[in-house]
């Protein structure tokens, strides 16, 4: 079977790098010939990391730099932005998609595989509480909803567009099902697995590691945190960061942005990671219980599919203050092995990607061809 001739369509590359982006990066690697497709590109954010020669941008990357920094004001252009892109000349096209990639057009000798983080959240799952947190006005937010709805619908019949379906999660994979009406298969993404630190002694401080914005849930960590008394890192920078400030206690740290090598040190020498929000996967517990650190979590979304409780953390069911805290005190109560932790972790390493993903494109490629034959 000749080598087809591959395509990654990735929605922005303009912001930092995230666990999305993480993914590309692997895509890219596993991929080296193909060029990337993407609605924008910031060529600072991936300087010495991925080659710009590489990148191939829509339309919205000559609108003025201001506002291709604030994404968001161009939803009314994205649609016919991703679908510009003339992918006629290749054989295969992998889509990283949140939202806009996965709607790419492709003729019907291609084959479309999209690796999905989750259908669109502010058009499906996560309205209306997305419209809530822009605290617009009437006007705006009667704008709002009009722009969603049609955005809603263009999302819907785009999707058909797409052959196979890959799912970050069982619970992505179950959005994937009820707002497309389509079939999927899990392949949980790649995590960096640092080796166990051997050194590391385990301190009396939690810690939450993620972006601070209000749905990573972060003040209801401090709110258990300064009710108990216990001390808590938090690990991350964020919009959200001055409000979670004022929510802190004498015990809460915050300690920003940190190099890499201080994130495991961290993560090493903490009693617990703290993770009280639902995410569609979340890479933070795989790379705590990577070093050996228990995980204490929200038991929905994609938390509950990567946590044994009672064995790689505790999972709680009620996401409020009593409910966190209780769990903190059971959670206490517990003894964890650091190596049944590692080796748990270890699963979910890039190896194991590499070799689930290939696998799987290249059975659905061959498939494919059989069926165009």
């Amino acid at each position: 079977m000749k080598a087809p001739r591959v395509a990654i369509i990735h929605d922005w590359l303009n912001t930092k790098i995230g666990g999305a982006e993480q993914v590309l990066l692997e895509l890219a690697r596993l991929y080296p010939e193909a060029p990337i497709y993407t609605l924008l590109f910031d060529a600072a954010v991936y300087d010495g990391i991925i080659d710009p020669d590489r990148i191939r941008t829509s339309p919205l990357q000559r609108f003025p730099r201001a506002l291709r920094k604030r994404s968001r004001y161009l939803l009314p252009w994205a649609a016919g932005a991703i679908e510009s892109f003339d992918l006629s000349e290749f054989d295969l096209v992998i889509s990283s998609s949140s939202a806009f990639a996965k709607s790419v057009i492709t003729g019907p000798a291609t084959l479309h595989v999209s690796y999905c983080y989750s259908p669109m959240r502010y058009a499906w799952d996560y309205w209306p509480r997305y419209v809530d947190e822009q605290h617009v006005g009437p006007i705006r937010r009667a704008a709002i909803h009009h722009l969603v709805s049609r955005l809603r619908l263009w999302d819907y019949y785009s999707s058909s567009r797409v052959d196979q379906w890959i799912a970050i999660s069982q619970t992505v994979a179950a959005r994937i099902d009820k707002y497309y009406g389509q079939p999927s298969t899990v392949i949980y993404p790649p995590a960096a697995i640092h080796e166990l630190l051997p050194n590391a002694d385990r301190g009396n401080y939690y810690v939450t590691l993620c972006v601070l914005t209000p749905y990573k849930k972060v003040d209801l960590a401090i709110a258990a945190c300064n009710a108990l008394g216990r001390r808590l890192i938090v690990i991350g920078e964020g919009a959200d960061r001055a409000r979670l400030e004022q929510l802190a206690g004498p015990t809460i740290e915050f300690a920003g942005r940190v190099t890499e090598e201080r994130k495991w040190e961290l993560l090493a020498g903490a009693q617990g990671l703290l993770f009280p929000q639902e995410e569609d996967y979340g890479i933070a517990p795989i790379e705590a219980m990577a070093v050996g650190t228990p995980v204490l979590a929200y038991e929905r979304g994609g938390a509950g599919e990567t946590i044994i409780d009672g064995t790689t953390g505790l999972l709680f069911a009620s996401q409020t203050v009593d409910g966190l805290s209780t769990a903190m005190k059971q959670f206490e109560q517990m003894e964890f092995d650091r190596p049944t932790l590692h080796k748990y972790a270890s699963q979910y390493d890039t190896t194991h990607f590499a070799t689930h993903f290939t696998s799987y494109i290249t059975k659905a490629y061959e498939h494919h061809l059989s069926k165009n034959s």
